[in-house]
């Protein structure tokens, strides 16, 4: 744990994901998550009648694959700063939505629902992530299919960097990171400066899940795991080499 952590609000979610966030993950761009998408469109099969939908879309760095690939495409988010990135990369393709994924307000609408790069989790309580299950559930059709991407506990426990500082475009990153094993979390602190001085701070925190209790989760959301994947090249899950937990399956 760092030595003056911030404190990470409950809905830290609200702040995160800001101007800079081009910045502090420049890393994350259309060309790094084609081949995810890919393998998203693969697993899920994907078809140019499907509906889709990207849940927790961020700035569209998945969408600009999948709207190759379906006719219909929705985007939704809750930042409305990584909503105008992704209308930057989107153009007129897609469709985006502001909204909160506990309370997303579609039901029944869509084939498939992805949601990518743990995206999931951010929610103080059980009962908010399990709104956000039911939210994606309500969204499928009946006997429609899911594709989430969530990181692996054992590997995250195994392998976290405490501490980070990296270079970007004129900004200095500095990243703390520790996990709660009493509150079954790993958070991070981000502090941006520019020549020296602070111009963000910000925290965030994500419920680390074991297979077994996402699986559980997923149920009594109504949602039945068909497979889970440790990579996005198939690897098995979830042992302590594999980064990623990657659930696929249908509504219930």
């Amino acid at each position: 744990m760092p030595d003056n952590p911030i404190l990470i609000p409950k809905d830290w979610y609200h702040l995160s994901f800001d101007s800079l966030y081009p910045v502090v993950y420049a890393h994350r761009t259309v060309e790094a998550a084609r081949e995810d998408a890919l393998f998203s469109i693969q697993e899920t099969k994907l078809t140019r009648a499907d509906r889709v939908l990207d849940l927790c879309c961020g700035n569209g760095r998945h969408m600009a694959t999948l709207v190759e690939a379906a006719d219909m495409v929705v985007g939704l988010d809750y930042s409305s700063a990584m909503l105008d990135l992704a209308r930057g990369v989107l153009g007129p393709k897609g469709l985006l939505v502001r909204a909160d994924m506990r309370a997303q307000p579609f039901e029944e609408c869509f084939d498939v629902v992805v949601n990518y790069f743990t995206s999931f989790g951010y929610f103080e309580t059980e009962e908010e992530n399990l709104a956000a299950v039911r939210g994606l559930s309500k969204a499928l059709r009946p006997g429609g299919r899911f594709f989430i991407d969530y990181f692996n506990r054992s590997y995250t426990e195994q392998n976290i960097e405490p501490s980070s500082v990296r270079f970007q475009d004129g900004y200095e990153i500095r990243e703390e990171r520790w996990i709660d094993l009493t509150a079954h979390r790993i958070n991070k602190t981000t502090v941006v400066l520019r020549e020296g001085v602070v111009v963000s701070d910000s925290g965030e925190s994500v419920r680390l899940y074991s297979d077994a209790e996402f699986r559980a989760l997923l149920s009594a959301g109504g949602l039945h795991v068909e497979r889970i994947f440790g990579d996005y090249m198939g690897g098995e899950c979830c042992v302590p080499t594999q980064p990623r937990m990657i659930v696929i399956g249908r509504k219930a």
